[in-house]
Formats: C-alpha cells, structure tokens, sequence
C-alpha cells in the first residue's frame, strides 16, 4: 500500500502582526499630523498678537512724541513772555490757572491725557501723563434666561 503523506495543521495566520503595526504606524502618524496642525494654528495666532502688540507700541509712541512736542511748543510760548495762555488757548483742551490739560489720540480705542503744571519761573512739570480708554465703559446687566411658554 501507498503511504498518502500526512497533511500537515499548521496553525494559519492572517496576519495579525501586520495589522498591529500598520495601525500603529497610522495612529503615531496621525497623532503628528494633529499636533503639527496645532502647532501651526497656534504660531498663526502668536503672529497675529505679536502684530497687534506692535502697532500699538507704536501708536504708543506715536501719541507720546506728539505728546512731547506739544510740550514743547507750550514751553517756548510760557518762555516768550506775558499772555502765554491765549496763545495756547486753541491748541489744548484747558487752561486753568498754572494747570495746562491737552489730550492726544493714540488710536481709536486709547487717549493720552496730559495736564502740565506751569511754574512761576516758566518751567513746566507733568502732573499727568496718561494712557486712558476714548470711551466709557459700561456694563452689560442683562441676563438672558431660557423662559419656555
């Protein structure tokens, strides 16, 4: 009699250490893709505020410069003599006595207040030099609440 050769069991396998590692290598890649994608949206956004930061440091010194040459021009008006304050009576917002008030628009959100205090000897000293918000703020007080029928 002929010997029929024995079928060998081997157990089969479908593949499952190559499924492991495939979706391994796509979650690690996924995960990079998200954390580059934050890493973008957040540098865009550092970006936009560094923006903002520096045109209003700019717009700072823009008002303060202006600020600073108003001065000035106060102070060669108080060194010329007699009548100083009518000749500076159109370019400030107040004359008071030896206290000289003027503001300067730094942007549309901020002013730069400034008083000046006129000397008898003609020397000026600031008693304000400061930033403060063009407009009042006021509260909203309202409360919205959910009221079915």
């Amino acid at each position: 009699m002929a010997r029929v050769p024995a079928v060998s069991r081997k157990k089969t396998s479908f593949g499952t250490s190559m499924g492991v590692s495939s979706i391994i290598a796509i979650l690690v890649i996924l995960v990079l893709v998200v954390f580059s994608a934050l890493s973008i949206a957040t540098s865009k956004a550092d970006l936009l505020l560094s923006q903002k930061t520096s045109d209003s440091v700019k717009a700072f010194y823009a008002a303060d410069a202006s600020a600073e040459e108003m001065m000035a021009s106060i102070a060669a008006e108080v060194d010329a003599g007699k009548d100083w304050e009518s000749r500076i009576a159109p370019f400030v917002s107040a004359v008071e006595g030896d206290l000289v008030s003027y503001v300067v628009v730094v942007d549309e959100n901020r002013n730069l207040d400034v008083k000046l205090r006129v000397a008898p000897d003609g020397s000026l000293t600031r008693e304000l030099w400061q930033v403060v918000p063009s407009t009042e703020w006021v509260a909203d007080d309202t409360i919205h609440v959910f009221m079915p029928k």
